[in-house]
C-alpha cells in the first residue's frame, strides 16, 4: 500500500513514497520468475480453492469443512478464515498483474474488483462476513483489511474513483459499527487502509478511530502490540504469533505518518529493532517455531507468511523515515529464505522452512502446528502462506524506486526492471544479487538529482555517469547523492563490491552451537542437498485438479554405491564442518554464465575449504537433527566444497557446524 502525495488532502509525515502500482515493471530474472508464478500458484490459486479464495468478497462463499474431520464449519470461523486468505490472494494477484503488465491477469483482477464493489451492502459494509455471522470478531476487520489492500492497489494502478469510494464507505462502516467494539489481536490491521484513505480525504473520523483503537490496546491487550510494550526492551519468546507481531508493529508509525507524534514512530522502530536482534535469522526469515516468536537457530523454522509480512512492514518504515537500511532486511529475506522455500516452477511452496533442512515432507517439520507443514503444496488447507508468497516479489519490485515530495528518485532496492514516472524514466539492467554491477539507462530526465541506496554490507561503492567516475555525497539516511545530475540519454553504472562475510551465528537462546554462516553481498550460501520430488495427494480442502499435487522433497541418496541410506547420509556432500577461524581470503568466488533460470542454475557459487564430519547432519529419520557436540570431530584434511545461494536450494545445510581443529 502507499501514500501518493498528489492524492493527499492533509499533511503527512512520510519522507518517501512509492510510485503508483504499474509504474515499475519486471525484467530479466524477476520477469521470468513472475511469469512462472502466473503459470503456477499466482495465476491459479483461486481455481484450486474457489470457496476459500475466489469469491468470499463476491458472494460470501466460504469453505464448508476442513480436513481431517470434515465436520461442518462454524459459519463465523469459516468466513474469517476464507476471507483472510481470499483478500491476501487478490492483493497478490492485483500486484502480480500490473507488475507484469499482463493483460490476461489485469482482466482477471478487474473482474474480481468489479464484482466486489457491486456486492457492497447499502449501509457500506464491504467484507466477507454474511449477516448470519458475528461481524464483531477480530477476523472481520483483519480480513477486510486484506480486501482493501487489493482494492487500493488496483486504485493506484487505474485511478478508478468508484473503487476508492467503495473502500472509503467500507471503512466508515467500521468507524460507525466498531467504535465501541475493539479487538486486541490483528483486527487493528485495518489501521493501514484507514490511514491511506485519511491522507486522501482528510476525514478525521478515520484517524480518530485508529488513535482510539491504539489507546484502547494499552489497557486491554494481552498481546505484544501496544506502544508501552514496543518501547520496552522486552520481546519474550513464545508470547505472540509472528505474523500478527510483524503486521501490528507498524501501526504506531502509520499513525505518526498522519499526526506527527514521534513517540509513535519510535515505538514502531524499537519494535522492529527487537525483532531484527532476536528473531530474524541470518537468512532473513523471522523465526516462528509453532508460528510464535522464537530464537535464531539452524533448525528453527519460519512460517512463509512472515517473509512477506515483515518485508511489507520494512517497506512502510522505509517510506515513513526515508532510511535506506530497511532495504538490507528486505533483500536478505527475499533473496535467501523466501526463495529457498519455493519450488522453482512456482507451483508449490513450503509452509515451514529452516536454514538447515534435509527433508521437506509430511513429517519433517519440527515445530509446525499441524501435519504436512514441512511439505511443498500449491494450497495448504491453511492457505495463507501460498497467497503471501504471490505478493512478496511484486511488493519488492514496486519498492525499487521511491520519490521524495519533490518527485526526485531514490533507488531503494535493486534488480532488473523498467521505471516510468512523470518526471523520469529509466531501465535497470543487472544480474543483481548474483553480480555487483547495476546499469541505469535514462530515457527521460532533466537535470535530475539521483539518490542511490548503498547496501550496509558495501564499503566502497563506485559510480560512473557515461563512463566517467562521479563524486557523491553520503547522506545520513543511508543514501548517496550523485554530484552529477542526470539527463535523458545518460548511462549510470553502479558497482557495489561484494566481500565474503563469515559469521558465527548467535543461537544461544535455542541451542548454543554457534554455527558458521557464510554470505557475500546480499546472498547467504549453503551446501546444497540433492533433492528427489515425490508427488502425493496431501490434505487439501478441495481435491486438486489434474496437473496439481502436493510434494514430499527428500534427499536424493542414489549416489551411494550400495544404495544403503545410512552410509549415503554419512558420506553426503552436506556432512561437513568448518574451521571457525577460516579467513575469507581462502574462499573462491566462481562466476558462471547464465545458462538457465537463476534460482535453479545459479550463476555464482563459492568454493569453501571444509572438513568431512561423517555423523553430522546424517539423520536416519525424516527430521533434520541439531549437531550434538560442538566443535565436532572431523576426518582428514580440508577439501574444497561447493556452496550455492541459499535461495537456489530446497534442501540444504546453511549453518555449518564448527570443526574441532
Amino acid at each position: 500500500m502507499n501514500i501518493l502525495s498528489e492524492f493527499t488532502k492533509t499533511k503527512t509525515y512520510n519522507k518517501l513514497q512509492r510510485l503508483p502500482l504499474g509504474s515499475i515493471t519486471a525484467k530479466g530474472w524477476i520477469y521470468e520468475q513472475l511469469l512462472r508464478n502466473k503459470d503456477g500458484i499466482g495465476g491459479h490459486l483461486d481455481e484450486l480453492e474457489p470457496d476459500m479464495i475466489a469469491t468470499p468478497f463476491i458472494n460470501y462463499s466460504a469453505f464448508k469443512s476442513l480436513p481431517p474431520s470434515h465436520k461442518p464449519a462454524d459459519p463465523t470461523f469459516a468466513a474469517g478464515w476464507s476471507s483472510e486468505i481470499s483478500g491476501s490472494y487478490w492483493t497478490g494477484l492485483v500486484q502480480l498483474a500490473f507488475t507484469l503488465n499482463d493483460k490476461e491477469l489485469i482482466k482477471k483482477a478487474t473482474a474480481w474488483v468489479n464484482a466486489v464493489i457491486a456486492h457492497q451492502e447499502p449501509d457500506g459494509y464491504l467484507g466477507g462476513f454474511p449477516e448470519n455471522t458475528d461481524r464483531y470478531v477480530d477476523y472481520n476487520a483483519w480480513s477486510a483489511a486484506w480486501c482493501y489492500r487489493a482494492l487500493l492497489s488496483f486504485y493506484e494502478a487505474t485511478g478508478r474513483s468508484d473503487v476508492f469510494n467503495a473502500v472509503y464507505r467500507g471503512l466508515l462502516w467500521f468507524c460507525d459499527k466498531w467504535k465501541d467494539n475493539k479487538t486486541d489481536y490483528v483486527g487493528a490491521v485495518i489501521t493501514e487502509p484507514m490511514i491511506v484513505v485519511y491522507a486522501y480525504t482528510a476525514d478525521k473520523r478515520l484517524l480518530d478511530f485508529c488513535e482510539d483503537w491504539l489507546n484502547w490496546l494499552e489497557d486491554n491487550s494481552k498481546w505484544q502490540n501496544k506502544v508501552s510494550q514496543y518501547l520496552s526492551d522486552e520481546l519474550p519468546y513464545g508470547s505472540m504469533h509472528v505474523v500478527a507481531y510483524g503486521e501490528d508493529l507498524k501501526h504506531p508509525a502509520l499513525l505518526y505518518l498522519a499526526n506527527g507524534d514521534e513517540k509513535l514512530l519510535n515505538a514502531s522502530l524499537k519494535a522492529m529493532k527487537k525483532a531484527v536482534e532476536r528473531i530474524i535469522q541470518p537468512t532473513g526469515g523471522p523465526s516462528s517455531c509453532a508460528e510464535y516468536l522464537s530464537p535464531k537457530g539452524a533448525t528453527c523454522e519460519t512460517e512463509y507468511c512472515n517473509f512477506n509480512t515483515f518485508n511489507h512492514s520494512f517497506a512502510w518504515l522505509a517510506m515513513i523515515t526515508g532510511q535506506a537500511h530497511f532495504a538490507d532486511n528486505i533483500e536478505l529475506a527475499l533473496f535467501n529464505g523466501a526463495q529457498g522455500a519455493r519450488k522453482k516452477d512456482e507451483r508449490a511452496i513450503a509452509y515451514m522452512t529452516a536454514p538447515n533442512q534435509l527433508f521437506a515432507n509430511h513429517r519433517s517439520s519440527l515445530t509446525g502446528i499441524g501435519p504436512d507443514m514441512g511439505t511443498y503444496s500449491p494450497c495448504f488447507r491453511t492457505a495463507c502462506c501460498p497467497t503471501q508468497a504471490i505478493q512478496i516479489i511484486p511488493e519488492y519490485v514496486r519498492g525499487m524506486c521511491m520519490t521524495d515530495k519533490d518527485n526526485a528518485p531514490y533507488l531503494f532496492c535493486y534488480g532488473p526492471c523498467k521505471v516510468e514516472a512523470e518526471a523520469f524514466s529509466f531501465e535497470m539492467d543487472t544480474l543483481y544479487p548474483f553480480r555487483d554491477t547495476i546499469t541505469l539507462i535514462f530515457n527521460k530526465a532533466s537535470r535530475l538529482p539521483l539518490h542511490l541506496r548503498v547496501p550496509g554490507w558495501c564499503k566502497s561503492p563506485v559510480f560512473t555517469v557515461n563512463g566517467e567516475e562521479t563524486a557523491f555525497t553520503r547522506c545520513d539516511d543511508g543514501f548517496v547523492l550523485l554530484e552529477k545530475h542526470i539527463s535523458s540519454g545518460d548511462r549510470v553504472e553502479i558497482r557495489f563490491p561484494m566481500e565474503i562475510k563469515i559469521e558465527k551465528v548467535d543461537d544461544s537462546a535455542a541451542n548454543s552451537k554457534f554455527p558458521i554462516c557464510i554470505s557475500r553481498g546480499p546472498l547467504v550460501y549453503a551446501l546444497k542437498v540433492p533433492e528427489t520430488w515425490i508427488p502425493y495427494p496431501g490434505d487439501p480442502v478441495t481435491p486438486l485438479p489434474d496437473g496439481w499435487t502436493w510434494y514430499k522433497c527428500n534427499p536424493d541418496l542414489s549416489f551411494a554405491p550400495d544404495k544403503t541410506a545410512f552410509f549415503a547420509r554419512i558420506s553426503g556432500s552436506w556432512t561437513r564442518a568448518i574451521d571457525e577461524n577460516l579467513s575469507p581470503d581462502r574462499i573462491k568466488v566462481k562466476e558462471r554464465d547464465v545458462t538457465g533460470y537463476v534460482w535453479e542454475d545459479p550463476p555464482i557459487t563459492l568454493e569453501v575449504p571444509m572438513y568431512l564430519a561423517p555423523y553430522v547432519n546424517s539423520a536416519t529419520g525424516d527430521r533434520t537433527p541439531e549437531t550434538y557436540e560442538v566443535p565436532v570431530k572431523v576426518e582428514g584434511s580440508e577439501v574444497m566444497c561447493e556452496m550455492v545461494p541459499h535461495g537456489c536450494t530446497n534442501l540444504r545445510i546453511t549453518f555449518i557446524p564448527r570443526a574441532d581443529v
